[in-house]
């Protein structure tokens, strides 16, 4: 309904002054913000930009003299950007019918960028419109939130991540569809983990017979060197331990394997001749294990308890 709406005022022209996109990462936020601000400043067009006009050309060669785009070029945007944007916008317009700015991972504006930003949407200039994309709108003001209409988005479904892997970067359909289930339906952690795939996914066949030989040492010293990596790798574990759960319980009735290889499905089929009951356990374990990383626990005694209880529940 919200994206209908959109649309519609692209159409008549009758576009809001401030729009606010938030969702999780990688899920075309950004995308679409650039696609209706080309939109907007093309003069050939209502629905879409022509891709021939003057317009079009230089806003695709991120030359647009009516376009002006703020992403953080360190951890935060500042008041000193916001200003320059505020004063860019405010110039009278050069080709197009509107004068657009985009500000890309909005959370991380400053407090007095903020509030410098929020007098403009206050008041903005006529022919003005301005675009915040995040992935974290409880850490934007709800000040400025509330005077910004705003869309969200959502999750994509598995089955189009895989599908765009596919046809947009030439993936197997294995792959895509194994990147598409660890990725929880964004595009863009989908070509993160895609970089370096094929050596985690190697990696993380060591690591579960290390730790069923029982060499819990040798697996902690193996999750120490790959701590930087572990976006990548803890899905995978993940992975296998739920494919080798529902082929415990379904046997040859699953047929959703997220594995690759022959090597992978000898993981899973070996890890499956486990009591279902350990391979719960083991996956809360895993749970356990990434809740520990994310409040900042100590590593050193969250990895041991981790491969301690994993080694309990798979050898």
């Amino acid at each position: 309904m919200q994206k209908e709406l959109l649309s519609h005022a692209l159409m008549s022209r009758r576009v809001h002054h401030a729009y606010l996109f938030f969702g999780p990462s990688g899920v075309g936020k950004k995308t679409l913000a650039l696609e209706v601000a080309k939109t907007l400043l093309c003069p050939e067009s209502f629905d879409a930009g022509c891709n021939r006009c003057r317009s079009c050309l230089l806003f695709d060669a991120s030359l647009h003299p009516d376009f002006f785009l703020i992403s953080p070029k360190t951890g935060t945007i500042g008041i000193d950007e916001v200003r320059d944007l505020i004063e860019r916008l405010a110039l009278k317009r050069v080709l197009s019918p509107f004068r657009v700015g985009l500000i890309d991972e909005a959370e991380k504006l400053t407090e007095e960028a903020a509030n410098c930003l929020l007098k403009t949407v206050e008041e903005p200039p006529e022919g003005v419109v301005l675009f915040l994309v995040t992935s974290q709108v409880l850490a934007l003001p709800g000040t400025l939130v509330s005077r910004c209409q705003k869309l969200a988005f959502s999750a994509l479904p598995e089955e189009l991540v895989a599908k765009y892997l596919e046809e947009h970067e030439g993936l197997s359909p294995d792959l895509a569809r194994v990147l598409a289930f660890a990725s929880s339906g964004s595009i863009g952690e989908a070509l993160r983990l895609a970089r370096g795939m094929e050596n985690a996914l190697v990696a993380v066949r060591s690591f579960f017979e290390t730790v069923q030989e029982g060499d819990i040492f040798r697996a902690g010293s193996w999750l120490s060197q790959h701590r930087e990596e572990l976006y990548r790798i803890l899905p995978l574990l993940a992975g296998y331990l739920r494919d080798a759960l529902f082929v415990r319980l379904l046997g040859d009735r699953y047929h959703r394997m997220t594995v690759l290889s022959r090597e992978d499905r000898c993981l899973v089929e070996r890890l499956a001749h486990l009591d279902s009951g350990a391979l719960r356990r083991a996956l809360a374990a895993l749970g356990t294990f990434s809740e520990d990383i994310l409040s900042n626990a100590q590593w050193d005694v969250a990895c041991f308890h981790f491969l301690l209880k994993l080694r309990g529940e798979l050898s």
